[in-house]
């Protein structure tokens, strides 16, 4: 049986309870600090004791977490899943696999895709060159934002309070000698990777990699995701490479980000 839904018919099955709940998710996505309940049901405007029947629901199925100190409720595991599940067959993962083998063919390293979630860094997908190095060891594993380049590339262009409470929330680990972990120091790096419009982070995190990154940009102009080329250190013998390199990697992000219909900034 075929059901023919115009725009008036359609609101007769829509679910009350299922609205709410996606009100909710929306209200809770635009803030990554999370909300309490009383702040929750005054933003939403649904009463407490329906709200609470709500939350409980979607915490029993991972969409959403409490955190038992700050009592406030945040997007849970199950909906980056079910992000990820939707990136697979995004615009995003299906144009960027043609520029990623191009870029790998021409810098003859590994590139990956990723992204800034809540504040880290998410691998997304792998694209390896004839001599590839193992970068990735499991894609959507999680790495900080910032001593890698992709975090670093991609907090150089989201506004300076943003950055301040993800380095509040996350803090700035040493994870060798050579992890900067001078916050005055790390705004500076930040303006640099704006004039550049690439980053570079040589063994901050791993300290064998120099990694090398440029955000693709959104129809806002906001960085929705990070090109990045990976190199061994020791086999890199010059800066001028390193230049090259990056280079190539901020092209080919202005490239991928003008074809998904992305705007970049212009530097100040």
């Amino acid at each position: 049986m075929k059901h023919h839904f115009t725009f008036e018919t359609e609101n007769r099955y829509l679910v009350p309870s299922v609205e709410r709940a996606v009100q909710v998710l929306g209200v809770l996505a635009r803030e990554p600090r999370g909300m309490v309940l009383a702040d929750l049901a005054r933003e939403t405007g649904i009463p407490k004791s329906t709200l609470f029947r709500i939350l409980v629901t979607l915490r029993k199925h991972h969409c959403v977490t409490l955190d038992p100190e700050s009592q406030a409720y945040r997007l849970g595991s199950y909906l980056f899943e079910l992000g990820n599940k939707f990136a697979e067959q995004s615009d995003l993962f299906r144009v960027a696999t043609r520029y990623m083998q191009s870029l790998a063919e021409e810098c003859g390293e590994t590139v990956f895709l990723s992204k800034l979630e809540d504040g880290e860094v998410v691998y997304l997908r792998r694209m390896d060159s004839p001599k590839s190095i193992a970068v990735v060891k499991k894609l959507q594993s999680r790495v900080p934002a910032h001593c890698t380049a992709t975090g670093v590339a991609m907090l150089a262009w989201l506004p300076s309070q943003e950055v301040e409470e993800i380095l509040d929330r996350h803090g700035m680990e040493a994870y060798n000698e050579a992890t900067l972990t001078d916050r005055d120091l790390f705004m500076h790096r930040l303006e640099e990777v704006r004039r550049r419009q690439y980053a570079v982070v040589d063994g901050e995190y791993n300290r064998e990699l120099l990694c090398v990154s440029a955000p693709v940009w959104d129809h806002s102009q906001r960085p929705c995701a990070a090109l990045t080329v990976a190199m061994l250190s020791s086999q890199v013998a010059d800066e001028s490479r390193v230049a090259r390199v990056g280079e190539a990697v901020r092209r080919t992000a202005r490239l991928l980000s003008r074809e998904l219909g992305g705007r970049e900034p212009v530097p100040a």
